[in-house]
Order: structure tokens, then sequence, then C-alpha cells
């Protein structure tokens, strides 16, 4: 790590205009992560296969939570964190009444399954839960009566490119 005396430059452009409009803030840039390193991409068979398990895993659950539902889970393929990775979304929007026994039902069965769940505080009923590196998000906004449920496999590595051509 090196340091610098104040007032000496910095390459970054931006940290450098920072430092000048604010003279009297102290900048810390941390090195990269050395766990940041790219994967070896895995292949278009292996994007549609997870796509396939996240699709069936999202029907199960939401057949399992909603079973009076006609509505069905969509799947599709979004950025994940890294701009060369790639996530299996599967999202089911529901309008209902009853989304808070809803989330109550989801939060038992993903217990059940072994799902890590968390009810984040706030005027907004949610869940978020992770499993192997997969993650749930669900909303519930009484309000509009607006149901969201998010399923994503964990992070594919694709290569930048590859990842532009899968999201669009």
């Amino acid at each position: 790590m090196e340091l610098r005396p104040p007032g000496t430059p910095i390459d970054d452009p931006f940290f450098d205009a920072v430092r000048r409009r604010h003279p009297d803030v102290d900048l810390v840039a941390l090195p990269p992560d050395a766990t940041t390193e790219p994967a070896d991409p895995v292949d278009d068979a292996t994007v549609a296969r997870v796509a396939e398990l996240v699709a069936e895993a999202a029907a199960d659950l939401w057949s399992a939570v909603a079973p009076g539902s006609v509505t069905a889970p969509t799947t599709q393929v979004r950025f994940a964190d890294r701009e060369s990775d790639v996530r299996a979304v599967a999202r089911v929007v529901e309008s209902t009444r009853d989304g808070y026994a809803l989330l109550v039902r989801l939060r038992h069965e993903l217990e059940q399954r072994g799902w890590l769940v968390d009810r984040p505080p706030g005027g907004l009923e949610r869940l978020v839960a992770e499993l192997h590196g997969g993650r749930l998000l669900a909303s519930y906004a009484e309000g509009s009566g607006a149901l969201l449920l998010d399923l994503s496999s964990a992070a594919l590595p694709v290569g930048v490119d590859r990842a532009r051509e899968l999201v669009r």
C-alpha cells in the first residue's frame, strides 16, 4: 500500500477532482480485491441449463406458496454484479390482496428447503434469501397489492461481450 502526502497528484481523474474540491477530506483507495480474478467462462449450454433449473425451481416454489395462482414465473438472463457475469432470473409479479400471507408461506417454504432467510426492516414487506450462491428477493406493497418475487442463480462468468449478447 502506498501512502501519498497531501497535495501529491493522483493518477485517477475522479479522485484528483475530489481532492482539489475537498482538500480537507482524506481519501483512501484500496487495492483491487485479489478474489476478483475472472473465472473461466462457462459455455452457452451451461447458461441455458442454469436458466432451466432456475425456471423449474421458481415454478415449484411458486406453486407451493400460491397453488391457486394462474401466474407463472418468467425467466431471462440478466447481468450479475460484474459486467462479465450473468445470472438466470425467474420473476413472478402478482396482484393480490393476501401478499403478506404469501410472504409468510414463502418464508416457511424457503426455510424448509434450507435457505437462509432474512426480513430487512422498512415500510415495505420484504424477504431476502440465499442458498448456494443463488438469491431470492420478494416484496409486497400493500397499497398497490403488488407482490414481486425474483429468484436468481449464482453469477455465471461468460465474458463481457457474451454477457451483452445474452442480456439483449
